[in-house]
């Protein structure tokens, strides 16, 4: 664990899956039962999705007239993270212990996002603030498309490496950890919880395989924009993916 960056936001740590199960790892199959599985905590996220819309229209005026960040949606918005962190991971592999329906980590990880003190007025202000980070996460949001079109491949690849071995790659481990990270902090920026650009860090270890993933993922993105099929009718987190998705959206990857 020694290659995360404890400097950047969120503080994200991850176990690798030390005992992966095979059936769910298993090629194709492993994918289907987990999405199925799923299936409930799609339908209950669809639901808080809604609430998290309305917190997310009401704070910039709550921030505005009182210069804090609200309790309510700082607690709601980093419960929906774990939760939603707690999806993907398992979609990933990197957990075989399904998530649940609760707004915790559940033992699977450590999340922690920082409450802003000082929110940014400006930043902040209706309309206004969130038509300039949208903009200021333009190359964010592709860079992160890019980590997203690369996890598709690390996923399949650490299907046979638990297969063949029983073991998760720690390279595809640290990629998809980091690939979750980049993502948490996106979400938190476009909800304000922080004014601070969110980091592009991810963990150079094992650099070849992260080369190759990202170069892979940069040429998926530029063929899905050609209007080339995509390699697969589903992302990695059991949702349709879509290039143009609304970047505001934390259940977007859902």
């Amino acid at each position: 664990m020694a290659d995360v960056n404890k400097d950047i936001y969120p503080h994200l740590v991850i176990k690798n899956n030390e005992h992966p199960n095979k059936l769910l790892a298993f090629p194709i199959v492993g994918i289907i039962i987990r999405t199925i599985l799923l299936i409930p905590v799609y339908i209950v996220g669809w639901f808080l999705s809604i609430a998290y819309m309305i917190l997310w229209i009401i704070t910039p005026f709550v921030i505005l007239f009182t210069g804090k960040y609200w309790d309510t949606a700082y607690n709601f918005n980093v419960g929906l993270m774990k939760l939603y962190t707690k999806v993907v991971l398992y979609m990933y592999g990197l957990t075989d212990k399904y998530p649940g329906f609760t707004m915790d980590t559940n033992g699977i990880f450590e999340l922690q996002y920082e409450k802003p003190q000082k929110p940014n007025r400006w930043l902040s202000l209706p309309v206004f603030g969130l038509i300039i980070r949208l903009i200021l996460l333009i190359p964010y949001v592709i860079y992160e498309s890019v980590l997203r079109y690369g996890t598709y491949i690390a996923v399949m690849a650490s299907w046979f490496g638990v297969t063949f071995t029983g073991k998760y790659p720690e390279s595809l481990y640290e990629f998809n950890r980091d690939s979750t990270r980049v993502a948490l902090a996106r979400m938190g920026y476009i909800t304000y919880m922080s004014d601070t650009y969110p980091s592009f860090w991810i963990s150079m270890k094992h650099q070849t395989v992260k080369i190759v993933l990202i170069v892979i993922g940069a040429l998926l993105m530029l063929s899905s924009f050609a209007g080339e099929p995509n390699p697969e009718a589903y992302d990695t987190d059991g949702a349709m993916y879509d290039s143009t998705q609304d970047a505001t959206d934390i259940y977007s990857d859902f």
